[in-house]
Protein backbone atom coordinates (compact mmCIF):
# COMPACT_ATOMS: atom_id res chain seq x y z
CA UNK A 1 0.00 0.00 0.00
CA UNK A 2 2.87 2.51 0.65
CA UNK A 3 4.19 1.77 -2.92
CA UNK A 4 7.24 0.14 -2.48
CA UNK A 5 8.73 -0.83 -5.56
CA UNK A 6 10.15 -4.20 -4.08
CA UNK A 7 6.70 -4.98 -2.07
CA UNK A 8 4.21 -4.33 -5.28
CA UNK A 9 3.69 -6.63 -7.19
CA UNK A 10 4.54 -7.41 -11.14
CA UNK A 11 1.62 -5.84 -12.97
CA UNK A 12 2.62 -2.74 -10.68
CA UNK A 13 6.29 -2.92 -10.97
CA UNK A 14 8.77 -0.43 -13.29
CA UNK A 15 8.58 3.22 -14.01
CA UNK A 16 6.12 3.19 -16.69
CA UNK A 17 3.48 1.35 -14.61
CA UNK A 18 4.42 4.33 -11.95
CA UNK A 19 4.08 7.16 -14.54
CA UNK A 20 0.84 5.57 -15.20
CA UNK A 21 -0.47 5.60 -12.20
CA UNK A 22 0.64 9.01 -11.05
CA UNK A 23 -0.95 10.33 -14.44
CA UNK A 24 -4.39 8.95 -13.36
CA UNK A 25 -4.23 9.60 -9.75
CA UNK A 26 -3.59 13.81 -10.73
CA UNK A 27 -6.78 13.65 -12.75
CA UNK A 28 -10.72 13.18 -11.86
CA UNK A 29 -12.49 10.98 -13.63
CA UNK A 30 -15.80 10.18 -14.03
CA UNK A 31 -15.49 6.14 -13.23
CA UNK A 32 -14.20 6.61 -8.97
CA UNK A 33 -17.61 7.96 -8.70
CA UNK A 34 -19.36 4.49 -10.42
CA UNK A 35 -19.91 2.69 -7.19
CA UNK A 36 -21.40 5.40 -5.09
CA UNK A 37 -24.06 6.21 -7.95
CA UNK A 38 -24.72 2.57 -8.06
CA UNK A 39 -25.42 2.48 -4.26
CA UNK A 40 -27.47 5.79 -5.01
CA UNK A 41 -29.19 3.72 -7.75
CA UNK A 42 -30.17 0.91 -5.46
CA UNK A 43 -31.76 3.38 -2.82
CA UNK A 44 -34.17 5.04 -5.82
CA UNK A 45 -34.93 2.10 -7.04
CA UNK A 46 -36.44 1.08 -3.99
CA UNK A 47 -38.66 4.34 -3.75
CA UNK A 48 -42.24 3.37 -5.34
CA UNK A 49 -42.26 5.54 -7.69
CA UNK A 50 -42.45 4.80 -11.52
CA UNK A 51 -40.04 8.47 -12.42
CA UNK A 52 -38.00 7.82 -9.39
CA UNK A 53 -37.47 4.14 -10.30
CA UNK A 54 -36.72 5.44 -13.88
CA UNK A 55 -34.82 8.18 -12.75
CA UNK A 56 -32.59 6.02 -11.35
CA UNK A 57 -31.71 3.73 -14.19
CA UNK A 58 -31.39 6.33 -16.98
CA UNK A 59 -28.94 7.24 -14.22
CA UNK A 60 -27.07 3.97 -14.11
CA UNK A 61 -26.76 3.91 -17.57
CA UNK A 62 -25.66 7.59 -18.00
CA UNK A 63 -22.78 7.20 -15.74
CA UNK A 64 -21.77 4.09 -17.66
CA UNK A 65 -21.67 5.11 -20.67
CA UNK A 66 -19.50 8.38 -19.95
CA UNK A 67 -17.22 6.01 -17.70
CA UNK A 68 -16.92 3.65 -20.94
CA UNK A 69 -16.10 7.29 -22.91
CA UNK A 70 -13.83 8.46 -20.37
CA UNK A 71 -11.73 5.44 -20.15
CA UNK A 72 -11.60 4.85 -23.82
CA UNK A 73 -10.42 8.85 -24.26
CA UNK A 74 -8.04 8.00 -20.72
CA UNK A 75 -6.70 4.96 -22.53
CA UNK A 76 -5.53 6.80 -25.86
CA UNK A 77 -3.74 9.49 -23.80
CA UNK A 78 -1.94 7.48 -22.02
CA UNK A 79 -0.69 5.22 -24.57
CA UNK A 80 0.28 8.72 -26.01
CA UNK A 81 1.95 10.03 -23.24
CA UNK A 82 4.01 6.96 -22.43
CA UNK A 83 5.12 6.51 -26.32
CA UNK A 84 6.12 10.27 -25.80
CA UNK A 85 8.26 9.70 -22.79
CA UNK A 86 9.54 6.34 -22.85
CA UNK A 87 10.27 5.79 -26.30
CA UNK A 88 11.17 2.26 -27.69
CA UNK A 89 8.67 0.81 -24.75
CA UNK A 90 5.81 -1.44 -25.22
CA UNK A 91 2.31 0.13 -24.37
CA UNK A 92 0.17 -3.01 -24.73
CA UNK A 93 -1.44 -2.90 -21.65
CA UNK A 94 -1.35 0.10 -20.08
CA UNK A 95 -4.84 1.43 -21.39
CA UNK A 96 -6.56 -0.75 -19.63
CA UNK A 97 -4.17 -0.75 -16.41
CA UNK A 98 -5.11 3.26 -16.40
CA UNK A 99 -8.56 2.88 -16.93
CA UNK A 100 -9.07 0.26 -14.42
CA UNK A 101 -7.12 2.07 -11.94
CA UNK A 102 -9.18 5.35 -12.59
CA UNK A 103 -12.52 3.69 -11.60
CA UNK A 104 -11.52 2.13 -8.41
CA UNK A 105 -12.66 4.91 -5.56
CA UNK A 106 -9.90 6.96 -5.19
CA UNK A 107 -9.11 6.00 -1.28
CA UNK A 108 -9.45 2.46 -1.57
CA UNK A 109 -6.48 2.07 -4.64
CA UNK A 110 -3.63 0.14 -4.32
CA UNK A 111 -0.89 1.30 -3.99
CA UNK A 112 -2.24 4.38 -2.87
CA UNK A 113 -1.41 7.47 -4.54
CA UNK A 114 1.27 9.38 -4.44
CA UNK A 115 -0.03 12.55 -6.10
CA UNK A 116 -2.51 15.13 -5.56
CA UNK A 117 -5.15 15.63 -7.58
CA UNK A 118 -4.22 18.31 -10.33
CA UNK A 119 -0.72 18.11 -10.06
CA UNK A 120 1.29 17.89 -13.04
CA UNK A 121 3.42 15.00 -14.14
Amino acid sequence: MRGDENALPLRDRGPIRKFVRDYVDARRSIGEYFLPVIVLVLFMTVVPVLQVQLAAIVLMYSVLAFSIVDGIFLSRKIKREVANRYPGESVKGLGMYGWLRSTQIRKLRAPSPKVKRGAKI
